[in-house]
């Protein structure tokens, strides 16, 4: 215990140390909006599938130009087939080769997530941040890159309830016949990527705009990412559900209602085990924007650039 305290009081001391040391400490928050580009986007900007995000973070100023950034977001993202129900393209399925197929139509998914996102960001000014003049109005247009761990769960409307996805695995993830296909982690790493600006209004108040591009390790922010698996393996394993949200394209059959019809034929799908369920072309995994108008405030210490009376 005694241990543990010193370590504590160690983390705390160098923590102070750190910002009474800092040249310039600012705390602020960022509102905005969050998009996202995968495969339920068909890789393009879809803008009324934009959302409300926040931040709040706290930036330490080494110097002129250069600062580091701690920073919590939230963001939601989402996505939806019937944005792009009239593109048709070549498509391999059932090992036939089908010209103008439908696609989007006939897969039929959707999605909506919550992201929380915890990242440390190195940001280096263009133009210097006067730091020790009290009154100066700097403009500080600036770049960063960081990372972070982010956590998401994508989750769908179905039969007039919302389902989490993942523990379903629409596409046999954890099941014993894929036993070598884990269930993706719900929380994954981020490289956030930007760009911003800052313009001093008040002695102590900054004004800007931020927007950042998150490239991620995982390809399933919206729960699609490989091949469509067997419908009896994933029955098996998840149930009624599972087997009704791996392929929806039994929606497009009227008699295929899951509450007349808990099991509909395997007539009513399109898709078969081993069609393509991402189409993916230019980018392997997902990614997530975040844009917005920050406001900061800056905390000033003895001998950093406080006014002379």
């Amino acid at each position: 215990m005694d241990s543990l305290k010193r370590k504590l009081l160690f983390v705390f001391t160098l923590i102070s140390s750190l910002i009474v040391s800092a040249q310039q400490v600012e705390v602020g928050l960022m509102l905005g909006a969050s998009n996202y580009l995968g495969d339920l986007s068909n890789e393009t900007f879809v803008m009324k599938q934009t959302h409300f995000s926040g931040s709040l973070f706290g930036r330490y100023n080494f110097s002129p130009r250069l600062a580091l950034k701690g920073n919590f977001a939230y963001g939601r993202v989402s996505g939806d087939d019937k944005n792009f129900v009239s593109e048709k393209r070549d498509y391999v399925l059932n090992q036939n080769l089908v010209k103008d197929f439908e696609f989007n139509k006939y897969r039929n998914l959707n999605f909506v997530s919550d992201i929380y996102e915890f990242s440390m960001h190195g940001e280096f000014n263009l133009l210097p941040n006067d730091l020790n003049a009290y009154n100066s109005r700097p403009f500080v247009p600036y770049v960063f890159l960081g990372i972070g761990i982010f956590n998401f769960n994508p989750k769908t409307s179905y039969n007039n309830t919302t389902v989490e996805l993942q523990p379903v695995a629409t596409e046999g993830q954890g099941s014993t016949t894929y036993n070598d296909f884990k269930k993706y982690n719900l929380t994954s790493i981020c490289i956030p990527v930007g760009l911003g600006f800052r313009q001093k209004i008040a002695d102590d108040f900054f004004l800007g705009v931020e927007a950042g591009v998150r490239f991620t390790s995982t390809n399933y922010l919206d729960d699609v990412g490989g091949v469509y698996g067997s419908r009896s393996v994933i029955s098996g394993a998840t149930g009624r559900t599972g087997l009704h949200l791996s392929d929806r394209s039994w929606e497009l059959a009227p008699s295929s209602d899951p509450i007349n019809n808990p099991n509909p034929l395997s007539e009513a799908y399109v898709f078969n085990e081993g069609d393509k369920r991402s189409m993916k072309e230019t980018f392997k995994n997902d990614m997530y924007f975040m844009v917005g108008i920050t406001l900061s405030y800056t905390l000033r210490f003895r001998g950093q650039g406080c006014p002379q009376f």
